[in-house]
């Protein structure tokens, strides 16, 4: 036990097994949620069994190693590799397990049913599926596919796993991350199921968003408008932006702002630069605005570089 408080839990779990498998269980349980980081290695690929029928729902997110999944009330398996997500309700939450991989490391996020009852409405476009599942009790399942996780979702699961905050702070922060995990699945799950019934993307268009995205991640430091990319990929404004958004989940300047701010955080954590230097190299005038971006994104100041939780 870490930490126990009328709202909160937070309890730390490491077991061996000789010659069978080592590991680590973190959760973090708040009113409605419970926020779980598991690792095991096994030395070889392996299953695990969950033959206790219980309704749940899920959010997965995992960090390492390959995984199918087999529910009693699903016709077909399920699959996640190094950083793919996704989000199940279901009303027998049964089934088996086969880790591909000698090593598995996941993030999960486990809602009472109820909780999400109260706070979805059947009206509401980017949450009805979920809405009517949960208050018919029906299956539910973000994506037949993975997804894969965004530079969004990256970022968010990086500063709970690097989170320096304490008692009750760190509490408050990790349930807002939660939340907003959630929030960030749901509207990819929206966007991809709007991309799978778009048809007025072309091929042709569709490696023109590409290579824009190429471009921005090498070219992520210096300056360009939205215009400038228009005229180089030859792709007007509309297209640009819409395109974006729904093949990448974010925006171009909200992409480029997450690749510049993780720049930053690597010249910190390595040395390599000074908080101001930082700051005026990814191109902030003021260095008090890029210190408050920098804690809301990684949830500690840049002045104290984060000591990375260990998986196991």
């Amino acid at each position: 036990m870490v930490f126990a408080s009328d709202r909160y839990t937070d309890l730390q779990f490491h077991f061996e097994e000789p010659e069978l498998a080592t590991g680590s269980i973190h959760s973090v349980t708040t009113p409605g949620m419970q926020l779980t980081e598991f690792y095991m290695n096994a030395g070889q690929p392996f299953q695990l069994i969950d033959d206790n029928p219980k309704e749940a729902a899920e959010s997965v997110f995992v960090l390492n190693g390959s995984a199918q999944s087999q529910f009693h009330n699903h016709s077909s398996s399920l699959s996640f590799t190094k950083g793919q997500h996704n989000l199940q309700y279901n009303r027998e939450f049964t089934g088996n397990h086969i880790i591909s991989t000698s090593c598995f490391h996941a993030l999960t996020i486990s809602y009472d049913p109820n909780f999400l009852k109260g706070l979805l409405q059947s009206d509401d476009p980017g949450t009805e599926r979920l809405a009517d599942c949960l208050h018919g009790a029906k299956t539910y399942l973000a994506s037949h596919d993975a997804l894969q996780c965004t530079a969004r979702i990256a970022g968010v699961i990086g500063a709970i796993r690097e989170c320096r905050f304490t008692g009750m702070i760190r509490y408050l922060f990790l349930e807002s991350k939660m939340m907003e995990l959630f929030v960030l699945q749901m509207e990819q799950a929206q966007l991809a199921a709007d991309c799978k019934t778009d048809s007025h993307w072309s091929i042709a268009d569709r490696e023109k968003l590409y290579a824009v995205k190429d471009y921005i991640e090498n070219a992520y430091l210096e300056v360009f408008s939205l215009k400038d990319l228009t005229y180089k990929f030859n792709l007007n404004e509309f297209k640009l932006k819409k395109g974006y958004k729904q093949l990448f989940e974010t925006t171009v300047f909200g992409h480029v702002h997450q690749l510049r701010m993780k720049k930053a955080q690597a010249l910190l954590q390595n040395k390599a630069m000074n908080v101001t230097e930082a700051a005026f190299f990814i191109g902030y005038n003021n260095v008090s605005s890029f210190c408050t971006e920098f804690k809301k994104r990684f949830g500690y100041s840049p002045g104290r570089p984060a000591n990375l939780l260990k998986s196991a």
